[in-house]
């Protein structure tokens, strides 16, 4: 079965974050079962390179789109850089670990809105989901 779709006129922030969830569940299958049940959108936003992308939860499977998504659950924006730190921070229950200097940096990031999530309270379940496809650890 194929756990994560793209559009073809995918760019590359978008074809780097499918080939980061389609490695991740390639190493660890067991990652798949986080697909299911979870319906959602997510708009992910790169601000150094201006590039937008959309991502979809539906039918146990993650759909990557070129354009952001008009009305998203969650959006994240940030730069490239803090995009990247949240595929290798370490998470404790779906999390960044604040216990681990990576987690601390990120919550950091947050509290100055250097990477802002908003949609976060009301969406727990699905930015969980997507941190824990993300993490290459």
């Amino acid at each position: 079965m194929e756990y994560v779709t793209s559009d073809p006129d995918l760019g590359g922030l978008g074809e780097m974050l499918a080939d980061l969830v389609r490695a991740n569940i390639a190493a660890h299958p067991a990652r798949a079962r986080l697909l299911e049940n979870v319906t959602g959108t997510i708009n992910v936003k790169a601000v150094d390179a201006q590039v937008e992308v959309g991502l979809e939860f539906a039918a146990n499977r993650l759909n990557v789109f070129a354009k952001p998504f008009r009305r998203a659950g969650l959006e994240i924006v940030t730069d490239s850089e803090t995009l990247m730190d949240l595929t290798t921070v370490p998470l404790w229950m779906g999390r960044p670990d604040i216990r681990t200097r990576q987690g601390r940096t990120l919550v950091g990031k947050m509290l100055r809105r250097d990477l802002r999530v908003k949609g976060m309270a009301a969406h727990p379940k699905l930015l969980s989901r997507l941190q824990r496809l993300l993490s290459a650890v």
